[in-house]
């Protein structure tokens, strides 16, 4: 039963970074921007990653040479995908914008500020965006947008 929730976890893993990456380019119009925003817990992922090798060493010198090994192996390399290759992204459309896999249409924006250490704060009705910039030059890109659109 386990050795399945890993495999419906893997598939389900691969879907999201396929509809992530190449379908949210063609949902809700065409995309106008894509900016790279700031990664953050950095200390958590290495402790994690860290903790996933020891489970693969530990089932690897204890003998177990199966599926579960190659399996958990896979979630490793997914996880250190997610964790230090891939950062997050705001895909910008026409009438909208993509934070992660949300969509938020222009009009359901009430409220907008930028906090001290550069965050920018997207306000709807329903939910508080955070919006971490790596740098200067993509929040003014982004406040040029805002402006124009």
């Amino acid at each position: 039963m386990a050795m399945t929730g890993v495999i419906v976890l893997i598939v389900f893993t691969l879907a999201y970074m396929v509809y992530e990456s190449v379908v949210l380019s063609f949902l809700k119009g065409q995309t106008q921007m894509v900016i790279p925003l700031r990664k953050r817990l950095d200390v958590d992922n290495l402790l994690f990653a860290f903790l996933l090798a020891v489970v693969y060493v530990s089932n690897y010198l204890r003998g177990d040479r199966g599926w579960y090994n190659y399996l958990l192996l896979i979630v490793t390399i997914i996880f250190l995908y997610y964790a230090f290759i891939r950062s997050p992204k705001i895909r910008l459309k026409e009438k909208g914008f993509f934070y992660g896999v949300i969509y938020t249409a222009f009009d359901a924006i009430k409220n907008m500020r930028l906090s001290e250490d550069g965050v920018l704060v997207v306000e709807t009705d329903r939910r508080r965006l955070l919006l971490h910039f790596r740098n200067v030059e993509d929040l003014e890109r982004i406040y040029k947008f805002f402006m124009e659109h």
